[in-house]
């Protein structure tokens, strides 16, 4: 059968039904010999309307048709035991049956979350000077030379690295080149939010060790760093958040609003626990 766009989007449902009645209509436009009674033959059902009434909600999925379905339908390992966890999740009578397989559907749709994300988004965020060089590219007068962009990083790259850097920002849309040379920024977003933490971790770490090289060698009018170790409440804790989160969103706005850019700065905040919660059982 045809590539189906419904299959390709199976861990997107939390409905079987649905997702069978899209497969099945798809088929249908995609294949003029593709019926109800083609499947049924298919997976071996001796009803031709079986999956008809599934789709309708008249009967419920047996282990048994599972399996005939899942063979018909070519899933892999991971889609079949997407659509099992599925079943079993619109089937359930139970809450917390319910609960379990939803626990599950979860389980796989964060396996499979690193795989769906795009090849330019999980590029742009494997090297921690592709969103610098976006910036400084954007700005700095280096006319070209890469050797010049490459030095203007803290720390350096080399003049090769820079010029891969642009020609991938460039062909990821991330960046464009105008008639006079200069380069400009699309308006083009990556937000590392929509990002699976795992595509991030590298990049995060390595940010990580600049701050660190950055307060122990940098002079204190050239970078801001505080440290404070608190006791508190967690709706304490949560009030630091939304005062952070509000400070960030001040800071970006006015960033976002600068005319005269200097120089590309790497603003972290974070804050994180250093103790278990008080009165709760400690191992001995």
């Amino acid at each position: 059968m045809g590539m189906s766009i419904a299959l390709e989007h199976l861990f997107d449902y939390d409905d079987f039904r649905k997702f069978m009645q899209d497969y099945f209509e798809e088929q249908k436009k995609m294949r003029s010999v593709f019926s109800h009674r083609f499947f049924a033959a298919k997976a071996g059902f001796s009803s031709s309307s079986y999956c008809l009434n599934v789709i309708r909600g008249r009967f419920n999925l047996t282990p048994k048709s599972i399996e005939k379905i899942s063979k018909a339908m070519d899933f892999e390992p991971l889609q079949k035991e997407y659509f099992e966890a599925l079943v079993q999740y619109n089937q359930a009578q139970q809450v917390d049956e319910r609960d379990q397989a939803w626990k599950q559907i979860l389980q796989i749709r964060k396996q499979i979350e690193f795989t769906h994300i795009t090849t330019r988004e999980q590029a742009y965020f494997s090297k921690w000077y592709y969103p610098v060089i976006r910036e400084l590219a954007a700005d700095s007068q280096w006319h070209g030379d890469y050797r010049i962009l490459a030095r203007s990083l803290t720390p350096q790259i080399t003049t090769e690295e820079a010029r891969d850097a642009v020609k991938n920002l460039l062909e990821w849309g991330l960046l464009r080149k105008l008639d006079d040379g200069r380069y400009v920024q699309t308006s083009q977003m990556l937000d590392a939010a929509e990002i699976p933490p795992i595509a991030l971790r590298q990049i995060r770490r390595e940010y990580i060790q600049h701050a660190i090289g950055a307060v122990e060698s940098m002079p204190k009018d050239e970078r801001f760093a505080a440290f404070t170790t608190l006791a508190m409440s967690e709706s304490s804790y949560n009030y630091a958040v939304d005062v952070l989160e509000e400070a960030r969103k001040k800071i970006i706005a006015r960033a976002s609003n600068d005319t005269n850019v200097e120089r590309v700065y790497e603003m972290m905040l974070v804050a994180f626990p250093m103790s278990k919660k008080v009165g709760t059982e400690v191992e001995r």
